[in-house]
């Protein structure tokens, strides 16, 4: 499966180098709890924090050294490519009025909305637009659960870290909207918003 661009490496995923050409080899490089992959003739590479765009990058100059067929462009006589073979697993808590609440392994690119639906996703009693993803000590994000479910936009999901807590407070004030709409129901209302809002 492809990984999110923006999804950045971490101890505990596993990476699969492969070059091809002059040279012919494949490598399976864990990432260490220190953040290293260790590229045998190449030496220790660290990958903490970087994205696949980032290691690509990095690896021209590093493979470039030790191979001289790696280069940009169509003079390469060496070419490798380099993948996410398996991702790490993060601990998150799904906290508040969801169907199961507790402590998920989700993997290293999971995110609120897939923790929300391991934990079975909010009760009939939980807030579908504010919930909460505590980072630490501080609150790291928002999310209103209706820009995904009606508009199909996760642009606001957020990509959680391990100990990360997603919390699911009681819904606030709903109203029920029948007749000549689109998608006659019953809505759960934020604070401040309008007849207008609800049509």
């Amino acid at each position: 499966a492809s990984i999110a661009e923006n999804y950045r490496l971490g101890p505990g995923d596993r990476l699969v180098l492969i070059l091809t050409g002059d040279v012919e080899a494949a490598h399976e490089l864990p990432v260490t709890r220190e953040g290293f992959i260790v590229i045998p003739q190449v030496g220790q590479i660290h990958v903490a924090n970087l994205t696949l765009g980032d290691l690509e990058n990095l690896l021209f100059a590093r493979l470039g050294r030790v191979y001289s067929g790696v280069r940009r462009g169509a003079g390469a006589t060496t070419r490798f490519s380099i993948n996410v073979a398996r991702l790490r697993t993060i601990q998150v808590f799904v906290l508040g009025d969801v169907d199961n609440p507790g402590s998920y392994n989700i993997s290293g690119a999971g995110t609120a909305i897939s923790a929300l639906y391991a934990a079975g996703g909010p009760t009939a009693q939980g807030s579908l637009r504010s919930v909460l993803v505590r980072r630490g000590n501080s609150l790291a994000s928002t999310l209103d659960l209706y820009d995904y479910l009606l508009r199909g936009d996760a642009s606001r999901d957020v990509r959680l870290e391990s100990g990360d807590i997603v919390f699911v407070p009681p819904r606030g004030l709903r109203a029920r909207i029948i007749g000549e709409v689109v998608r006659p129901a019953t809505y759960e209302l934020k604070s401040g918003e309008t007849l207008a809002d609800l049509i």
